[in-house]
């Protein structure tokens, strides 16, 4: 009889153990789905992270462009200037 009530306290004691970790898995469980929701606030609303791949390429495409064209507009006016002299 001993052996069992032995037995019996130990699982009791295993069993208070594991429902605590249980709580503080779900309390874990809680603020990281806070962190998510606040993390995927953060995210901006552009089609260069679109999971459609023809709305990423075409925003790569425009911001190719752009750039192409912030790099030359200085450059065509340089030219113009020394083509005025």
């Amino acid at each position: 009889m001993s052996d069992s009530s032995n037995f019996l306290d130990a699982m009791q004691t295993q069993l208070g153990q594991l429902n605590s970790q249980i709580v503080q898995l779900q309390e874990k469980l809680q603020v990281q789905s806070i962190e998510i929701a606040e993390l995927q606030d953060r995210i901006p609303d552009s089609n260069i992270i679109s999971p459609k791949f023809i709305n990423r390429a075409f925003a790569v495409w425009g911001h190719y462009v752009v750039a192409g064209f912030i790099i030359t507009i200085p450059f065509i006016g340089l030219i113009s200037l020394f083509a005025l002299w």
